[in-house]
């Protein structure tokens, strides 16, 4: 009877183990290069691409500068537009302290030439430009037939440590986006009547 009791007790924690380990890799996100990682994207980001590839480029470039964003590089073969925006986050670093950020600082030194010498340098201070950065980054491409844009956003602090970092993938964006390159597209060349 206790033998029985054992072997129904092994298969319930293998049972278990093996629905936990299986429930785990459930909820794993997906590969990046997966078919399914282009899924994550909402679907006000991606759309049917129109147009000449190299107008499309251009009104691309030019509908993300007209949003403040730096155009950091363009590709012609693949379609693709990368951009920058980096926006100060006043008062975010003075979560401590309400002056922001102060302090000791100072350094000291020992050496010479052809003797000995000392040194020591003390002083107090902050600075006034300590606001950390949101730094956001955008890259629409379209590979074939389809525009996709993909937005993700790091705040750092004036040190550069990272204080946020997440998927700015907003569809309110991507729809401005969009409305903003096809408004580029559908403009009449210049001295041609409509």
């Amino acid at each position: 009877m206790n033998d029985r009791r054992y072997r129904i007790g092994r298969w319930l924690t293998v049972c278990i183990g093996l629905g936990v380990l299986s429930g785990c890799q459930s909820l794993a996100a997906p590969e990046p290069t997966s078919s399914a990682g282009g899924n994550v994207l909402p679907s006000a980001c991606r759309w049917p691409a129109s147009g000449d590839p190299l107008e499309r480029l251009r009104a691309t470039r030019d509908a993300l500068e007209s949003q403040g964003y730096a155009i950091l590089d363009t590709d012609a073969q693949l379609g693709l537009v990368s951009a920058e925006r980096k926006t100060r986050q006043p008062g975010l670093g003075a979560v401590n302290s309400p002056f922001g950020r102060t302090g000791f600082w100072g350094g000291f030194g020992l050496g010479g030439r052809n003797g000995y010498s000392l040194g020591v340098i003390q002083g107090f201070g902050g600075g006034y430009d300590t606001d950390p950065v949101q730094i956001e980054r955008v890259s629409v491409v379209t590979p074939e037939t389809t525009t996709l844009v993909d937005r993700d956003s790091v705040v750092v602090d004036y040190n550069g440590y990272l204080i946020d970092a997440r998927s700015y993938n907003q569809p309110s964006f991507c729809q401005q986006l969009h409305q903003d390159i096809e408004s580029r597209l559908n403009r009449p060349a210049a001295g041609i009547a409509p």
